[in-house]
């Protein structure tokens, strides 16, 4: 028998097909989440799929598998994360760059970002990914504000590539907007004039 016929080989067109029901899968696991359901149950994301609960726990063990994969979805359908023009420009130039990004980021993944953290208790491999981002995060900053930041010393550099993390994380930002009713623009702003002000003092220090 020709591995073409064999069914543990399926055709390239029934792996197509496979893959373009998971990733309908993973889309409205993703956009239920985006929607307020936290989390959202087999079912729900089934029926918004379109396809058969059997289908589904044939693609995924449960949802924490589902949400190690939209993990990695997030970031193809959302690439927020990439900074343009990385280190380029004047430094207040850079810091509206950075901040307006980070405000973009959150607005629209924060429910779906705060999920996946919450299951890194329970679920070493969200954790291991979700670190995985935030040191690319902290190289990001560390190469976007590189000019200022060499002028510190080793652990002045690591404090203040910590407080801008720290500053402009999904905590954070879910802190400005609920629990002090800040607006996006407030929270940009409020981000921008903190990270200017620490970073300038580098600056001037040559």
């Amino acid at each position: 028998m020709s591995a073409s016929a064999d069914p543990a080989f399926p055709r390239s067109h029934e792996r197509t097909a496979v893959h373009r029901r998971r990733l309908r899968a993973i889309d409205a696991f993703i956009d239920l989440v985006l929607e307020g359901h936290l989390p959202p149950n087999p079912k729900q994301v089934a029926e918004r799929a379109k396809i058969s609960m059997a289908t589904f726990f044939r693609y995924f063990e449960n949802l924490n598998s589902m949400r190690r994969d939209a993990a990695v979805r997030m970031a193809e359908r959302f690439p927020l994360l990439e900074i343009e023009a990385i280190g380029e420009g004047p430094l207040k130039e850079r810091v509206e760059r950075f901040t307006d990004l980070r405000v973009k980021l959150w607005e629209k993944v924060h429910l779906l970002a705060l999920l996946q953290r919450s299951t890194t208790l329970h679920d070493s491999d969200a954790a291991e990914m979700i670190e995985d981002v935030r040191h690319m995060m902290a190289q990001q900053i560390q190469e976007h504000f590189a000019p200022e930041l060499q002028r510190l010393t080793t652990g002045q550099r690591e404090d203040a590539v910590a407080l801008i993390a720290t500053l402009t994380s999904v905590e954070s930002w879910e802190q400005y907007r609920h629990a002090y009713k800040r607006s996006p623009l407030q929270t940009r702003r409020s981000w921008a004039h903190t990270i200017y002000a620490a970073l300038a003092a580098a600056e001037d220090s040559r």
